[in-house]
């Protein structure tokens, strides 16, 4: 029994071994199926966070894609206006910005209904608030201190309208442009002719590409360059005729990019975007580009319509007679809103600059200027047979047909043109339209921005026949003949002659 009883214990711890063994091997696997259940678990979790991730992004790619289309599609076919304000700097630094020389001024408006373009040029010596703590001047200063933003509020605040973008371009910009499109035909005047060599030399050496001399006015097919120096005439005629040029310039260039092709156009948007400072993109663009045989210019005007000039301080400024009716006047031409009237704010801006010109009547509109006109520069008179004995009267008149270049463009059209002593220190005057100064070398821009930073009142002011006074240019006799040979080319532009043009606001547009 003994024996029995033994081997009945024994068998017993065998039996607890065993189960012990079982119930380890059970627990070890018990433990590796509850860590491969866990890192199973996370796996999953986190492949499901990422198909969440995956799904999110593309529902909102989607979503973008589809709002944009929208936006685009909706821009494109509504029935509204799309205003947008466009600048013309004479950057030869590349700056579009703050401390740029803003000489085009000037409303976009596209009916998106009709494709018809209306263009406004708002003249840069128009006199307006150009900022928020309540300064007037002329209106292209606010570009001058405040860059495209400044500029754009101050439009808007002036004149009751809302942009929804904005371009500023310098002169390489549209010379490329042109260029690309292969130029446009225009006729020149006799007296645009006889300027238009002048300006073609300086806008190669402020752009860098290469063109030529014009041999004769009538009709002539000019290039880009050749384009740009025609939009920047002002000497035969006034600063209003300019602006006509520029209109009639961004005309021509539209009727050539209507009949391009689409390698032509994608050019365009490639070369010149990167030029130019705007907040419109590709996607804005290439939909219009696409679609370019829609749109046609219509009207081209110069803004304000009823107008006078005075000297206010030391500053020859165009009056609008009043802006509140030019304001009323200008919405019926962009929109075609005949009810519509000048808000309080506008109201505001008109007493203030009829209290400050002391012109506060309503005025006619003033004739369209136009372009193709002007005076030519007065031929020299031809030597006297006999030379008569000099008097003091006569020597002082020798001695200043000798320094002809120290002379002033004479006022046409029976505007009188104000000209003051360039004493040392002594400030000059500003006005409408420009002309340019024999007596001033040619300038970089810098130093023109550095004198309207240290003293913006000595800028050069310009007269109220639309010239300016202190400007490069050529005298009373005129400039000298172009000569006759084909002038610069790509690789050799024509030397600068001794009369380079230059704005009121500095050199160039």
């Amino acid at each position: 029994m003994s024996y029995e009883y033994e081997d009945e214990l024994e068998r017993m711890k065998h039996r607890k071994k065993a189960r012990k063994r079982d119930s380890d091997f059970i627990n070890r696997h018990q433990e590796e199926f509850e860590e491969r259940k866990i890192r199973r678990a996370r796996a999953l979790k986190k492949k499901r966070k990422r198909q969440k991730m995956i799904r999110l992004t593309a529902v909102f790619a989607v979503l973008a894609v589809l709002i944009g289309g929208f936006l685009i599609y909706r821009h494109m076919h509504d029935d509204g206006y799309w205003t947008i304000a466009v600048f013309g700097v004479d950057s030869r630094d590349g700056n579009l910005e703050e401390g740029a020389l803003s000489d085009v001024e000037m409303i976009c408006s596209i009916d998106k209904s009709t494709g018809e373009i209306t263009l406004v040029s708002v003249y840069r010596d128009t006199y307006l608030k150009i900022d928020k703590e309540g300064t007037y001047h002329k209106i292209n200063e606010a570009y001058f201190k405040g860059g495209h933003e400044q500029a754009v509020a101050a439009l808007e605040e002036n004149l009751d309208l809302k942009f929804d973008n904005y371009a500023t371009f310098n002169w390489k910009a549209v010379a490329d442009a042109i260029n690309i499109l292969g130029g446009i035909d225009l006729e020149l005047s006799d007296a645009e002719f006889a300027y238009i060599n002048g300006f073609i030399t300086e806008t190669v050496n402020s752009t860098g590409i290469g063109s030529h001399h014009l041999e004769h006015a009538g009709m002539n097919h000019l290039d880009g360059v050749q384009a740009v120096a025609y939009a920047r005439l002002r000497l035969m005629d006034t600063d209003f005729n300019r602006t006509a040029r520029q209109r009639k310039v961004i005309s021509l260039a539209m009727d050539k990019a209507k009949n391009a092709g689409w390698s032509e156009l994608n050019n365009i948007l490639v070369t010149v975007l990167p030029q130019i400072s705007t907040d419109l993109g590709i996607d804005d663009l290439l939909p219009l580009a696409k679609n370019i045989s829609k749109y046609h210019i219509g009207e081209t005007t110069g803004f304000p319509f009823s107008r006078d000039t005075k000297r206010i301080g030391k500053m020859d400024c165009v009056i609008p007679t009043t802006l509140e009716s030019n304001v009323e006047q200008l919405h019926k031409l962009l929109f075609g809103d005949e009810s519509y009237q000048a808000p309080a704010s506008v109201r505001a801006i008109s007493q203030k600059i009829g209290e400050d010109s002391g012109l506060t009547e309503v005025g006619e509109n003033a004739p369209e200027a136009g372009t193709g006109g002007g005076k030519a520069p007065a031929q020299p008179e031809p030597a006297a047979p006999e030379i008569e004995p000099a008097t003091e009267e006569s020597t002082e008149e020798s001695s200043e047909a000798e320094e002809s270049t120290e002379e002033t463009i004479e006022a046409i059209d029976g505007e009188e043109e104000t000209s003051e002593a360039a004493d040392e220190g002594e400030e000059e005057t500003e006005g409408p339209g420009s002309h340019l100064s024999p007596t001033r070398p040619t300038e970089s821009v810098k130093d023109e921005e550095d004198e309207e930073e240290t003293a913006p009142a000595a800028r050069p002011q310009e007269t109220e026949s639309g010239k300016t006074d202190g400007e490069n240019g050529p005298s009373e006799s005129g400039p000298t003949p172009a000569p006759e040979s084909p002038g610069p080319s790509p690789d050799h532009p024509a030397d600068a002659p001794a009369e380079q043009p230059e704005d009121s606001a500095g050199p160039g547009v």
